[in-house]
């Protein structure tokens, strides 16, 4: 059941000067037996949807500020279009972790909590995942029928060519028995507000550094900051041990019902995203057999400049080259 906590008109700011009025909504959905209370953050024009809900999925160790920041929102962009917007906090994230969420033990539980925010829903609905999330969002779609989904920047395989990625993924293995000897939770926070403060740097060092969250150049400094600041969030070691897994050679635990399902699929990747290289990104295009698959790789030819992690959502080029493609595959699947 979805409980509402806050209901409000928001003059927001989409993009640029573009300022739009939409119905800001906190929901909680509340916690069953076998599942914790969960946090959304809906989006609606005014008077309400006039097109198929979307589903908006966070990644590793981040929160509902991965889709909206002060002067960028993608999900405000969704609603302004005429869409359901529903921002989801993972368990152990943002709002969920203040409702008394627990950290995830294991990452099917992500997949749970995605399938129960659907089950809330009238109708199938657009699945659209960042990162880890994007993961999450395959393991909903294999279980439920949706509309569509959109893999942004996604986990299928994780770290192949990103050698730092699988130097830190192999040490966490040899040290598991003691990293998961009793339920642990790590912050990130902390590493947000430093690259934030430290932002002239690490934007210059970013066409170099094996971890870099964006491309040099793509983001404002301020909104940057911003995004730093407020999007890193907290997670288990757990979860991050699955990942390291999977940097080892195990299987996706979804990827033979995936690659099987006939699901419209939509996958963007960056030219420039250390984290979820576009080889990686990638490997979820070439896998799925769907009568209906795109493919957008972001790169300087076509779309101005390199393109990293946090920028494919909102960097200052993204409205153009990422929500628009988004919006019109959306539009072309509603029917």
């Amino acid at each position: 059941m979805l409980t509402p906590l806050n209901d409000s008109l928001v003059d927001e700011i989409i993009h640029g000067d573009r300022l739009e009025t939409l119905r800001v909504q906190s929901l909680r959905l509340e916690p069953t037996d076998t599942a914790p209370p969960l946090a959304i953050e809906r989006t609606t024009p005014p008077d309400g949807a006039s097109l198929p809900p979307v589903v908006l999925v966070h990644g590793f160790a981040q929160n509902r500020y991965t889709w909206r920041i002060s002067r960028r929102s993608m999900s405000g962009w969704l609603a302004a279009r005429g869409h359901e917007v529903l921002n989801v906090e993972l368990r152990g994230h943002g709002n969920s972790r203040a409702y008394g969420a627990g950290n995830a033990t294991a990452f099917p539980e992500y997949v749970d909590d995605v399938l129960r925010v659907l089950a809330e829903l009238d109708e199938p609905a657009f699945l659209v995942g960042h990162s880890l999330g994007a993961a999450a969002c395959i393991g909903a779609a294999v279980a439920v029928p949706t509309r569509g989904l959109v893999h942004l920047a996604g986990v299928y395989e994780f770290a192949r060519y990103n050698r730092t990625l699988r130097g830190l993924a192999r040490v966490s293995r040899r040290l598991e028995p003691a990293l998961t000897k009793a339920p642990a939770r790590f912050r990130t926070r902390w590493a947000g507000q430093l690259l934030g403060r430290m932002y002239r740097v690490t934007d210059v060092l970013g066409y170099g550094m094996p971890l870099a969250g964006w491309a040099p150049g793509s983001m404002e400094r301020d909104l940057v900051e911003e995004r730093l600041e407020r999007g890193f969030d907290w997670t288990s070691v757990e979860v991050w041990m699955q990942m390291a897994r999977w940097a080892g050679g195990e299987a996706f635990p979804y990827a033979a019902a995936f690659e099987a399902l006939d699901l419209p699929i939509f996958v963007i990747a960056g030219d420039r995203d250390p984290l979820v290289t576009h080889e990686d990104a990638e490997a979820c295009y070439r896998a799925s057999r769907s009568s209906d698959k795109q493919l957008l790789l972001l790169e300087p030819f076509d779309h101005e400049g390199h393109w990293g992690h946090i920028d494919v959502i909102l960097g200052s080029r993204a409205p153009r080259y990422v929500w628009e493609p988004i919006g019109s595959w959306m539009s072309s699947h509603s029917g």
